[in-house]
């Protein structure tokens, strides 16, 4: 009897560890997987391609060097680099469609739930990037910058207020994921905002303030 309880507790234990890791990576920056982090990079970077298109009356096509090259943004650490090329070019079709018919951004793929998500009332803490411990701080930085900006600029829209994302605590704190194994404090920072500002420029739909 005292074994089988003690074997329960275990596996709740190690259950409970599983599900606070699982939610550490898709609620603080990106993915652990090689092909959702491609997803991420290439959602992103085709959102940016098909709105330009439409903005210069450009006749739609996603066949950019980037997506065709597959690899902005890949590093080692992150996996197989076909992985990754897979998913950069799936998000990249994504990411185009939505930025050339001026759709709002698909905040779920960055874990966001709607438009509720507010970054500046996130606690942080070392365990925020325990998820990330293989990962460049500079990567950790700019993904966790650009989902928190994302966030900040959903809220700011659905609450009708001006572009203004060096407003928010986060931006100016800036560290929000940060761990002393990522390297230098103010490296981190940098990376972190240049993300914010994009994320939060993405939501406003690159409108300028």
């Amino acid at each position: 009897m005292v074994t089988r309880l003690k074997y329960a507790v275990t596996l709740t234990i190690a259950l409970f560890f599983l599900a606070s890791l699982a939610a550490a990576q898709g609620n603080y920056g990106g993915s652990m997987d090689a092909k959702e982090h491609g997803y991420q990079h290439g959602y992103r970077d085709g959102l940016r391609q098909g709105r330009a298109d439409l903005n210069n009356n450009i006749r739609p096509s996603f066949e950019s060097e980037d997506y065709r090259r597959a690899d902005l943004g890949y590093e080692d650490y992150m996996g197989d680099r076909h992985n990754f090329q897979r998913g950069y070019r799936d998000g990249y079709k994504s990411g185009y469609e939505d930025g050339y018919n001026n759709r709002r951004v698909r905040s779920d793929i960055y874990g966001l739930n709607g438009d509720t998500y507010d970054p500046d009332r996130v606690p942080r803490s070392d365990r925020d990037a325990e998820g990330y411990a293989n990962w460049t701080y500079g990567d950790v930085a700019f993904d966790t910058g650009y989902r928190d900006g994302l966030g900040a600029g959903q809220k700011d829209l659905k609450d009708r207020k001006d572009y203004r994302p060096e407003k928010h605590d986060s931006y100016e704190d800036a560290d929000h994921g940060y761990r002393k194994s990522f390297g230098a404090k103010d490296v981190y920072k940098e990376q972190y905002r240049k993300g914010f500002l994009r994320g939060y420029q993405d939501a406003f739909n690159r409108r300028e303030r």
